[in-house]
C-alpha cells in the first residue's frame, strides 16, 4: 500500500531508528483531518434537518422581506448556532500541530 510505504518512509528518514516525534506529528495530522471531516458531516447532517430548507433551498419565513427562495449557504443562525455548540465541545483544533 502507498500510504504504508511513505510511513515507513517517514519514520526511518533519519536511518533506522524511530522518531518518536515525527511519530506524533504523523498521527495528529492524521487525528485532525479525521476530526475536520467528521465536523464537515455534522454540519451537514443538521443543515439537512433545518426546518426552513426544501430541497437545497432555503425557504424565507413568514415576516421575512424576501418572496423567493435562494440556494441554503449554511450560512445562518441556525448553522452558527450549532458550530458554536461544536466549538465549546473542543476537541478537535482547526490549526496544525507544530
Amino acid at each position: 500500500m502507498k500510504w504504508e510505504e511513505s510511513l515507513k518512509y517517514q519514520l526511518y528518514a533519519d536511518g533506522r531508528k524511530r522518531s518518536y516525534e515525527k511519530l506524533y506529528r504523523i498521527s495528529r495530522l492524521a487525528y485532525l483531518k479525521g476530526c475536520s471531516e467528521e465536523k464537515k458531516k455534522a454540519l451537514e447532517a443538521y443543515r439537512l434537518c433545518c426546518s426552513r430548507l426544501f430541497g437545497n433551498r432555503c425557504m424565507p419565513s413568514i415576516g421575512s422581506s424576501l418572496k423567493r427562495k435562494k440556494l441554503c449557504d449554511a450560512d445562518c443562525p441556525y448553522i452558527r448556532k450549532y458550530e458554536f455548540e461544536l466549538y465549546k465541545l473542543g476537541g478537535c483544533a482547526e490549526s496544525t500541530p507544530e
